[in-house]
């Protein structure tokens, strides 16, 4: 196993994970656990992995130096993915100082048996001189843990911000350039939409403190994904418009149906979407069996969205189970927090007294979403008439973020 250079000193010695295929509630192609070797007159070893790829790690380092020579470790952040190997690296190097936030040295203590370590507290602004390298903290708390912090690497301008900036994603790539920047952002969508939206506020003020401290950031070495050397710039200014909730003239429309109905409906939409000149997705929720179909697909589809619309069937006075754990999850995802404000509505059909299309306007409410029409709910099957309502809905769903 083989160490990747970032500079001069400065290497990539972490895990590729290519069999990972769920995680935090959402699909994706592996991934990878990076980990970063600083080394000056003293060596530094940035992060980690989870607990079972110590090996991976280890052969990595010793592609470079041995791992006796490691005189420090850095937490960035506590999270498993990353944590998982500091018990075997500590059992390795007893008493290493460990650099990490307040928080997270009581986190760690929760994940592990801490007696004994060598864990020192830093705050935002310390630094720590390797002799030739100089590493910088930078606290960074709910992005996207209480602990997480970012460091910073001075004689190169390398950032090390964790899980910031990441993308899941298991590639012989190690940088942006090589992956292709097109599929690099594809992949830090997803990261952003189901990891980093609720946290948007507390991004776009994180981005503005980088800001002020007036550092050059030449390179952005995240924990998760490829390394953003030649695009460092184009990450950036998405994390702000996706914070800022920058969309396209979009709608989003997800919905599951029993016996058809529901996407008669939500053609009968997009269609009159279509007919405004606006662009659609139409998304049918099938927990990821198919491409595309996933929860996790859904609100990527979304971020860059004006407009989402939900649609199901009721089913013993409820939305169908899929939509009910698609809008659990945007719930929690929490899109209103960005700038801009998103639109919605819901619609679908029904055997009896209904319900369904209420109870997903209440949810999309709870999401933050300006929901601007009442539900529309059909009995049984949509006739045409009601089918020209769902057509018309679409165009005023489309005049209405053409509008914005």
């Amino acid at each position: 196993m083989m160490a990747t250079e970032l500079a001069p000193g400065v290497h990539w010695v972490g895990a590729i994970d290519w069999n990972l295929r769920e995680y935090h509630g959402y699909t994706l192609p592996g991934t990878t656990y990076n980990a970063y070797l600083v080394r000056g007159e003293k060596t530094a070893l940035i992060d980690g992995a989870y607990a079972g790829f110590e090996g991976e790690v280890l052969g990595r380092i010793e592609s470079v130096c041995d791992p006796g020579e490691i005189d420090c470790i850095v937490v960035n952040h506590i999270e498993k993915d990353h944590s998982g190997t500091l018990p075997a690296f500590v059992q390795r190097m007893p008493d290493i100082p460990i650099y990490c936030t307040e928080r997270a040295r009581a986190g760690l203590a929760r994940h592990y048996d801490t007696a004994g370590w060598n864990i020192r507290v830093v705050k935002t602004g310390e630094t720590l001189d390797l002799g030739g390298k100089t590493l910088t903290f930078l606290e960074a708390p709910m992005l996207h843990w209480p602990d997480s912090m970012f460091t910073y690497l001075a004689e190169d301008a390398i950032l090390f911000p964790n899980d910031a900036f990441g993308q899941h994603v298991a590639s012989a790539a190690r940088f942006d350039d090589q992956l292709g920047k097109d599929a690099a952002m594809v992949h830090a969508q997803k990261f952003f939409a189901n990891l980093i939206v609720p946290l948007a506020p507390k991004v776009l003020k994180k981005l503005d403190e980088v800001g002020g401290l007036g550092i050059d950031i030449k390179m952005i070495a995240p924990s998760h994904g490829i390394i953003w050397r030649s695009h460092a710039g184009d990450i950036l200014n998405a994390y702000v418009d996706w914070s800022r909730g920058v969309a396209k003239d979009k709608v989003t429309i997800v919905y599951d149906t029993m016996h058809g109905s529901t996407t008669m409906m939500a053609k009968a939409i997009a269609e009159g979407v279509m007919a405004e000149g606006a662009d659609v997705r139409v998304c049918l929720l099938r927990d990821g069996r198919y491409e595309g179909t996933h929860r996790s697909d859904v609100v990527t589809e979304i971020l860059d969205s004006k407009a989402v619309l939900v649609g199901s069937p009721t089913l013993q006075d409820e939305v169908l189970p899929t939509v009910a754990g698609f809008l659990s999850y945007l719930r929690g995802l929490r899109p209103g927090r960005l700038t801009a404000r998103k639109i919605g509505c819901a619609f679908g059909s029904h055997g009896g007294m209904g319900g369904a299309a209420t109870q997903a306007e209440e949810a999309l409410k709870a999401a933050g979403i300006e929901v601007i029409d009442g539900g529309f709910q059909v009995n049984y099957r949509p006739d045409g008439d009601e089918l020209a309502r769902a057509y018309e809905l679409g165009r005023k769903v489309a005049q209405e973020i053409r509008a914005r």
